[in-house]
């Protein structure tokens, strides 16, 4: 009888774990799949060391979100993103903000295959802080600020 019990509750087990594993291996949903396939392809963002300038969801250096959650005008279409990854920077002036320039990629360096996987996965960031006017300390301090005489 213990034997027999004993088998019961480990092909329940057994059942179990081939349950979840089943679940967990189900396709996801179309809106989800698209995302992970942006995160996958978005490879290009490590590899090129992007993430040492713009940290890893773009919310540092020159910014690629700009503070109403919107993303910066050279991100709003892949031709204007490949057009300024592409654009040659030796002698240019730094962008705006920033003390150092960001470096060119040629085709045979990033390839528009893989410029449009990186432009993907940069566009599914999502804005890390709040907004301004949405921090009460610090709007408090700039009306603070706002009453002090010279």
């Amino acid at each position: 009888m213990v034997l027999a019990l004993r088998r019961v509750r480990g092909l329940g087990a057994l059942v179990l774990c081939l349950s979840a594993t089943l679940v967990g291996a189900q396709a996801p949903a179309a809106g989800n799949r698209v995302a992970a396939d942006a995160q996958v392809a978005g490879n290009p963002f490590m590899a090129h060391q992007c993430f040492g300038c713009h940290g890893n969801n773009g919310e540092t250096g020159t910014r690629l979100l700009q503070e109403d959650g919107t993303f910066s005008p050279r991100l709003q279409t892949i031709d204007r993103f490949i057009a300024f990854i592409r654009a040659p920077r030796p002698g240019q002036a730094p962008p705006i903000g920033s003390s150092v320039s960001m470096p060119s990629y040629g085709v045979s360096s990033l390839p528009d295959e893989r410029a449009a996987d990186l432009f993907a996965y940069i566009r599914t960031f999502k804005p890390t802080e709040p907004p301004l006017k949405d921090i009460p300390l610090l709007d408090r301090m700039i009306k603070e600020g706002g009453k002090l005489k010279r």
